[in-house]
């Protein structure tokens, strides 16, 4: 079982990381962590390359998380809450993420890998 860990927060010594620290001890299989704030991932740019094209047309380090992903057992998403949102930089990493949005509704493809 393999498991995609996003985390959003900037602190490197925080809560999140703490928590995270303990709930990596228990999972089994491996995993992924991603820190946003340590990652050169751009935020989505509205290109409309993935209306058309599976992926995306920013070559940075989300190219990685994608393979991730199509092997990837879970997701999980660990962040601070700041003024009622995850933070700036997690939310520049899920932008990226509209990809799977346009392959189900503009592509129409299947974008469930796994059950």
């Amino acid at each position: 079982m393999k498991t995609l860990i996003l985390n959003g927060s900037p602190r490197i010594n925080g809560d999140t990381v703490s928590l995270l620290s303990i709930l990596t001890q228990k999972i089994s299989g491996d995993y992924k962590v991603v820190n946003a704030y340590r990652t050169a991932i751009s935020p989505c740019i509205d290109c409309r390359y993935c209306w058309k094209n599976s992926g995306c047309a920013i070559n940075d380090e989300m190219q990685e998380i994608y393979d991730y992903i199509e092997e990837c057992d879970n997701v999980l998403i660990a962040s601070p809450i700041y003024f009622s949102e995850l933070t700036g930089k997690l939310l520049d990493v899920g932008s990226r993420f509209q990809t799977y949005f346009c392959a189900k509704f503009f592509r129409k493809e299947n974008v469930i890998i796994k059950p």
